[in-house]
């Protein structure tokens, strides 16, 4: 059985910049395409690919101010059930969900925190990093694990 897997993920830094530079060699800049639209010159995919690089741009900005970068994106990815289980485990399910209330400044804050063994928990971090829910941060000698995903919803067919 295949399951479609949906999930909203929140943009690293790095991959907002990858699409901006993207736009970028496909237009040249934001203007002109800009002034291609209000000329009604543009086709619908010209519209939404403006719009996504606005909003791209917008929260690089921010992000560059200090800010959290806020852009998420919906992803769809198929899965086999064995393999959607391999992935999703109790304890890394149990890690998502403790990520999605609480940051912790270690892995082994982290470890302590859900009374588990430290490189049990690194294990885990490392598949759901792999896999795009979580990023692994690191801060002076520190690891911190971080959330990428506000949402993951299953779609069985």
């Amino acid at each position: 059985m295949k399951i479609n897997v949906l999930f909203l993920r929140r943009l690293e830094p790095d991959e907002v910049l990858t699409k901006i530079k993207n736009y970028e060699l496909k237009y040249k800049n934001i203007e002109s395409l800009g002034q291609k639209i209000g000329k009604g010159n543009a086709s619908l995919d010209e519209i939404l690919e403006y719009l996504e690089w606005r909003r791209l741009l917008h929260a690089y900005r921010a992000y560059e101010e200090g800010e959290e970068l806020d852009y998420v994106v919906e992803e769809v990815k198929e899965e086999s059930l064995d393999s959607l289980k391999e992935i999703l485990t109790k304890e890394r399910l149990k890690i998502l969900i403790v990520l999605g209330k609480e940051e912790f400044e270690s892995i082994s804050n982290l470890a302590r925190y859900l009374n588990r063994n430290i490189k049990n928990v690194y294990q885990d971090l490392t598949i759901l990093q792999k896999n795009g829910l979580i990023r692994l941060q690191r801060k002076g000698r520190s690891v911190t694990p971080r959330l990428l995903i506000d949402q993951i919803t299953l779609k069985f067919r």
